[in-house]
């Protein structure tokens, strides 16, 4: 039985993955830095602060770039696009369902403490968690495991009977690395894709996600 269920939050409660890597692009952009615009995907579900590293490390030149500076400024970027965001569609409608099932819910996610409650202002979308789980909250990020084990430590939840909803390919291995069920949603990639990163299960649509909740998994 499910009795506690962990949301990402791009991609999966918020319609924002594109506008994140949109931030991301344009601060390069800003600060000079050419790169292959096709590894940009490969970084979704990834922290901002590892994809700069990743920059810095394999274009910048003479490998130095201020982290802290360029993440003030996606951050400044990605606010001036957040007016655009909006839920997932479908999300509004199983988290009442599932909060109505009294399953207690966690939102875990590789963005800043800023950048969720900057959204929160905007969508108001804490209400439905009782814990959050944000970039400053752990040492390690996903594809590591340590967010979705400390979410689990809060809600003294148990991962055999818990299920992770996520977009990308390292969300999935931190869930899976977690000891849980992981539902991969295709906002971000295919189907196969998810099921090749590690989901039990993959779904389109949330209203195929509320149809998995009603049978036996």
């Amino acid at each position: 039985m499910t009795t506690t269920i962990l949301f990402d939050m791009d991609g999966v409660v918020i319609d924002s993955e594109k506008l994140h890597l949109r931030a991301l692009s344009l601060t390069l952009e800003k600060n000079g830095i050419t790169y292959p615009e096709e590894i940009l995907p490969s970084f979704a579900g990834k922290s901002d602060r590892f994809f700069f590293e990743y920059v810095r490390d394999h274009f910048a030149v003479d490998g130095r770039i201020d982290i802290d500076e360029f993440l003030s400024e996606k951050d400044e970027l990605f606010n001036s696009l957040i007016p655009r965001i909006e839920l997932v569609d479908g999300f509004e409608h199983v988290i009442r369902q599932v909060k109505a099932l009294g399953i207690k819910t966690a939102l875990v996610t590789s963005s800043s403490w800023g950048t969720v409650d900057r959204v929160d202002e905007l969508l108001d979308i804490k209400r439905w968690f009782d814990t959050v789980i944000a970039e400053e909250d752990t040492m390690k990020h996903k594809p590591h495991p340590a967010p979705y084990l400390l979410a689990l430590e809060r809600l003294n939840a148990k991962k055999d009977s818990t299920i992770i909803i996520e977009d990308s390919t390292v969300g999935i291995a931190a869930g899976k690395a977690a000891g849980c069920v992981v539902f991969g949603l295709t906002t971000s990639f295919d189907k196969q894709t998810l099921l090749e990163a590690g989901a039990n299960y993959a779904f389109d649509t949330y209203e195929e996600v509320a149809f998995a909740f009603s049978c036996p998994l």
